[in-house]
């Protein structure tokens, strides 16, 4: 029994270990991509119109916590298949499409220069990247154990 205890002990020690450490990488994708926007904007001869972005970043997760909820009880699944879960899927698409034309249409009407836009796109290529690895780490109501 003592060795069961101690063997149980190590793996919620290993767990959290593991969740810990993905949070400080979604912490530091969130930032380097954070970063990414800000340069985007701030540096000399750039403006700030492409911060719209940001509201996409704020969107995207939304139909995906949305669509959790309408899918199957023991929490979200990539093979769970229903109307909810597809039209989570495609409002999802919208978004982050959204995400990726805005800047190209900004610099297609000349608002932003030719560097701007490869900022934004690579900010929102890590931002999508950290919200894409939140969802699969931290996936079902139960991924966290209780400590």
């Amino acid at each position: 029994m003592f060795f069961f205890c101690v063997r149980e002990l190590k793996r919620l020690n290993l767990i959290k270990q593991l969740y810990s450490d993905n949070v400080v990488l979604l912490a530091f994708l969130a930032s380097i991509g954070l970063t990414l926007l800000i340069l985007g904007c701030a540096l000399s001869q750039y403006n700030w119109w492409p911060t719209f972005v940001i509201i996409f970043y704020v969107l995207s997760p939304i139909p995906i916590a949305i669509g959790r909820r309408c899918t199957s009880d023991g929490g979200y699944n990539m093979r769970d298949s229903s109307p909810c879960a597809d039209l989570m899927w495609f409002i999802t698409s919208v978004i982050v499409v959204s995400a990726f034309g805005l800047p190209a249409v900004m610099y297609r009407t000349s608002v932003i220069p030719v560097g701007s836009m490869a900022f934004i796109m690579s900010a929102n290529i890590v931002i999508f990247t950290t919200i894409t690895i939140y969802f699969v780490t931290f996936g079902s109501d139960d991924s966290l154990p209780n400590f």
